[in-house]
């Protein structure tokens, strides 16, 4: 057990320290990782709310629809209108008309009815309708709604249903709470990560050192098991091409760490210090405050070691393009019926071999059933959409073999201000020689106006994915230069070229 447990100690203790020094050095990456798993727990923890539930009867037969609960909307609100009466002249040239109204009942932006309705007697009521809210099957609200013609009338129905609200856990605003401080937290555990990995090569106060590593590793244990079970945070952008881990991959990893660090456990009275306790202590002192403005600096301007996909001498058109002739996904279709309250899935020679309608199985649904995963090129979510999202320019972004600027603005709401004078500077220069520039961002296409307004940016605007976007450079703003579809040298905001030294670039 000795030796065992000092093997293990050292093996660990390296383990620790190159893994922290991966999250060091890119502790912006590690923070989206920690900001999605804390937005996933909130939005997990969230009580599911009831259904609000609104039937429309008429003599024409009943609408029904559900809605789910908004605690942020204590009061339902459904409108009713109908236009006044309008006149059609008959096609046969004769002096009656055809008079009719439009009627509808609409809750939130969703139309429950709409019907146009003859109006040969405009004195009269022309339509009415019962409108019935339920809640878990509770008649909450009932209400007798008339249309009449000659005039436009309108009418809301208001339903307090803030009673039925149920309430969240506080582990909902704990979470939510989290997230503005990911990156410090981020930038803890890396530094934490790497002096606990010192303290067990050293061997200094084991059982502190042991504990504190257990208590670690079953936390990250627990992160991996939860992103592999509920296929949640598998890809944010977080690490490019460091660590290249499925979710299960990572989850086994910490496994075999769990059970090292418990061998330690059992074996730690034969873990003799290193060094004397002074000594030690100012060794992790010194580790610590390199550690600490390593991720900083890491932080403040870019990874020192680039993992990205977008990093310098990359083509992105070859890791964009899927290459002619590669295999694509195949699917099945799958159908699938039900008896005695069971679901079963069924393929097409199934079906053809029996006859499941005389056997008392009932149609359900069908489904296109993956069998085959095809080739998915390195980058898939690389696009440069219009502000309506409907039309990708990136075939025309490969198509320019010129220099260009690729400007990754990802929050147009947390981009880094001061930049901006000496970034407009550098597109005006850049404009001037007739060179393409492409500003990006995955914010709305409202934020991205308000902010071009009040500060005066003279560029439209591209779109694109928030999770590729967060991947291309660890700076909001940052700065890609590309040489045709190869990526030269990328500048964060708080390190951006002079106009003299980018001009030198092309040159």
């Amino acid at each position: 057990m000795k030796y065992l447990a000092n093997i293990f100690r050292v093996l660990v203790g390296l383990l620790f320290i190159f893994s922290g020094l991966i999250k060091s050095n890119d502790p912006t990456g590690f923070s989206y990782k920690l900001d999605e798993y804390f937005s996933v727990f909130s939005e997990d923890l969230e009580a599911k709310q009831d259904s609000l539930t609104i039937q429309v009867k008429t003599l024409d037969g009943t609408v029904s629809n559900s809605f789910v609960l908004n605690p942020n909307s204590p009061v339902a609100e459904i409108h009713s209108s109908n236009t006044a009466w309008k006149a059609i002249p008959l096609e046969n040239g004769l002096t009656d008309s055809i008079y009719f109204a439009d009627a509808s009942v609409i809750f939130n932006n969703t139309t429950l009815y709409e019907s146009s309705i003859n109006a040969e007697d405009s004195g009269s009521v022309l339509l009415e309708a019962e409108v019935i809210c339920s809640i878990n099957n509770k008649e909450v609200s009932s209400k007798l709604l008339e249309f009449i013609s000659f005039e436009k009338n309108e009418d809301v129905t208001s339903i307090d249903v803030s009673s039925y609200f149920k309430q969240s856990s506080w582990l909902v605003d704990f979470f939510q709470g989290m997230r503005p401080y990911a990156l410090a937290i981020a930038i803890f555990i890396c530094v934490f990560e790497i002096v606990l990995g010192l303290g067990l090569l050293i061997g200094w106060s084991p059982k502190l050192i042991v504990g504190l590593s257990l208590v670690m590793i079953v936390f990250f244990t627990f992160l991996t098991w939860y992103s592999a079970t509920f296929n949640k945070v598998t890809d944010c952008g977080c690490f490019g091409d460091a660590i290249k881990l499925s979710p299960w991959e990572s989850f086994y990893k910490d496994i075999i760490l769990l059970v090292s660090l418990l061998i330690i456990l059992l074996g730690i009275k034969y873990i003799k210090p290193i060094f004397s306790n002074p000594f030690a202590v100012k060794l992790l002192t010194v580790f610590t405050i390199l550690s600490v403005g390593f991720s900083i600096y890491c932080w403040h301007y870019l990874p020192v070691k680039n993992y990205l996909k977008f990093k310098k001498g990359n083509n992105i058109k070859e890791m964009v393009i899927t290459p002619e002739g590669a295999p694509s996904d195949v699917y099945e279709n799958v159908f699938i019926y039900s008896k005695d309250g069971k679901d079963e899935e069924f393929t097409i020679e199934d079906l053809s071999a029996r006859d499941l309608k005389s056997e008392g199985y009932e149609f359900v649904d069908r489904i296109d059933k993956l069998i085959s995963k095809g080739y998915e090129p390195e980058i898939h979510d690389f696009k440069i959409m219009n502000e309506s999202r409907t039309n990708d320019y990136v075939d025309d972004f490969f198509a320019n073999e010129n220099w260009k600027l690729l400007v990754v603005i990802n929050d147009i709401e947390k981009a880094n201000l001061e930049a901006l004078p000496e970034l407009k500077e550098l597109l005006k220069a850049w404009k001037k020689e007739g060179l393409e520039v492409y500003p990006l961002t995955a914010s709305s296409a409202e934020s991205v106006n308000d902010f071009r307004h009040e500060h005066q940016l003279e560029i439209p605007f591209y779109y694109g994915d928030k999770t590729n976007l967060k991947s291309i450079v660890r700076s909001n703003p940052g700065l890609v230069l590309f040489e045709g579809n190869v990526v030269r040298k990328t500048w964060p905001s708080t390190r951006l070229p002079s106009v003299k030294r980018l001009m030198k670039k092309i040159k």
